[in-house]
């Protein structure tokens, strides 16, 4: 396969670009719930506002929908970076932080193609980085103090899909093996040096091993006037997820410089118990534009809209509820390809992606729901002679408002994913 010097130069940049992304992370919602959860539609769905529920192709693998692999005709390995800057404001403090690091490695072939397909890979769930001080009333009794909140860790998925198609209509399933460890820990320092007291240190660890299904269909029909309707709806029932965590609550003292442990109140490890996974669901349509040159059919242009809805009020971790309430966001964006083959300008080749978001948070804030809106942008550049590509996307948006909230998150989050499509496994024949 032939790489053309605009797409090497591309890519070098791109990589270079990460290399320097920031390396420091706090993210005060993830105190909450399961932390932040990523984005799990593929990297050329995310300009357009990730409308995964409804789109398949024969050449990209969808992330999110599982129905889509019976569309399938070229095998196809995806690899996806990604990197975020946060501003972060309340009314007493602001600061800024970023973040990068891999997202998802995927490797999808067609069983039969156009009829049915097979995926399997990693990717990142969902993300814990955070560090709290909450200054406290000043007591008679220990004076002036002030806890420190941290929180680090995260969540992975191993999966396998597979989807298969009946003439329109298509099916499929995922079945994810979701690992990774959760570490939060809360301290209480005393500052007033006249008071002889101890400092207290509480910890939890959690820790995941289990199994999520995944499911999902579709619906597209194509009409006479060479435009096409897609439908779509995945998700994954209410599920109790198995897990472990260790618990520790202990008093401190310094010495010198260290803390060192006084004595241990409470120590407990590998605690068996259950962590709620609620129902969440992603439905919506796309309607494109068809046209066919060279014996390739593509959409010219797409539009689409898709509304996802997650039932996290019943979150509960070890029978313990957190501040989560039910989600709800509605995603819109258009893609628009305007020529095919590379005889022509390679810029008519690259595909435009435009799009946003909006909705609430999953985690609330002393009762009240915290806003999410943002607008996205993407490319796919395509490389020369084969069906590969290198996409782009881009989200900037808000979260949280300093009236309702009193926190505001300003958020620019970049992605760019390389995606490897050809024939393979192909038996060669001589003439």
């Amino acid at each position: 396969m032939l790489v053309n010097f605009k797409s090497s130069t591309l890519l070098f940049f791109i990589v270079l670009i990460s290399s320097f992304a920031f390396a420091q992370e706090n993210n005060v919602l993830t105190r909450f719930g399961i932390g932040d959860l990523k984005n799990h539609s593929s990297v050329n769905l995310r300009g357009w506002g990730g409308l995964s529920a409804a789109y398949n192709s024969t050449k990209n693998y969808n992330n999110d929908n599982p129905a889509a692999l019976g569309y399938l005709k070229f095998s196809t390995f995806q690899f996806a970076a990604y990197g975020d800057f946060l501003s972060v404001k309340t009314n007493s403090a602001n600061g800024k932080f970023g973040y990068s690091a891999p997202e998802y490695l995927t490797l999808a072939v067609p069983l039969k193609k156009n009829k049915a397909g097979l995926a399997l890979g990693i990717q990142s769930f969902s993300r814990v980085n955070y560090d709290i001080r909450q200054v406290n009333d000043s007591t008679e009794y220990i004076g002036n103090s002030f806890n420190a909140y941290t929180g680090s860790g995260g969540t992975y998925k191993v999966f396998l899909a597979t989807g298969i198609k009946f003439k329109n209509l298509s099916i499929g399933l995922k079945a994810n093996y979701l690992f990774g460890t959760l570490k939060y820990v809360n301290m209480l320092f005393l500052t007033d040096s006249a008071i002889n007291a101890y400092y207290s240190r509480s910890q939890e660890i959690k820790n995941f091993s289990t199994i999520l299904l995944e499911g999902g269909i579709q619906f597209q029909h194509e009409f006479k006037n060479k435009t096409k309707l897609s439908l779509g709806a995945t998700g994954n029932l209410q599920t109790n997820l198995s897990a472990h965590h260790d618990l520790l609550f202990e008093r401190l003292y310094y010495s010198g410089s260290s803390l060192v442990a006084n004595d241990t109140v409470y120590n407990q490890s590998n605690v068996k118990g259950d962590v709620v996974m609620p129902m969440q669901i992603g439905a919506g349509f796309i309607f494109s534009k068809l046209k066919e040159s060279q014996s390739e059919k593509w959409a010219v242009w797409s539009l689409g809209v898709q509304l996802n809805y997650g039932s996290w009020a019943n979150y509960k971790s070890f029978g313990v509820s957190s501040s989560t309430v039910n989600k709800m966001k509605i995603a819109f964006g258009g893609e628009w390809t305007p020529g095919k083959g590379f005889y022509d300008s390679y810029f008519r080749n690259v595909s435009y992606r435009l799009g946003g978001y909006a909705g609430t948070n999953y985690i609330s804030i002393n009762g009240n729901t915290v806003s999410e809106k943002a607008i996205t942008l993407g490319f796919g550049f395509p490389v020369r002679r084969s069906a590969s590509e290198l996409n782009l996307s881009f989200d900037a948006g808000t979260t949280g408002s300093i009236k309702q909230n009193n926190l505001q998150q300003f958020f620019v989050k970049g992605t760019f994913a390389i995606t490897l499509s050809d024939f393979w496994f192909v038996k060669r024949k001589f003439e």
